[in-house]
């Protein structure tokens, strides 16, 4: 798997601070490769490029976090969505 954030913004020379999210890369059907499984565009915009990251890192870079929709949808495609759901539910009774 593979992730990606939006780069760097060529007016200000740095990752925007809008910038807080790091996305789970579509492997599959539509936009394979240039979409996040959240729908977030993976492609190049006209400020500003996609970082992709492959292999997917274990934690987000500094000052990112990760997408929540792109994190539930790959526990989805993985299968590990249920068991996912009973660890918060046995979390939250705690």
């Amino acid at each position: 798997m593979r992730a990606f954030h939006r780069g760097y913004d060529p007016t200000i020379g740095r990752r925007g601070p809008q910038i807080r999210r790091l996305h789970i890369m579509r492997e599959l059907g539509n936009f394979a490769g240039r979409q996040g499984l959240c729908g977030a565009a993976g492609w190049a915009h006209r400020t500003s490029n996609a970082v992709i990251i492959d292999p997917m890192p274990t934690a987000p870079p500094e000052g990112l976090e990760w997408c929540p929709a792109c994190v539930g949808r790959a526990a989805e495609e993985l299968g590990t969505l249920r068991w996912f759901a009973a660890a918060l539910a046995s979390l939250a009774a705690l």
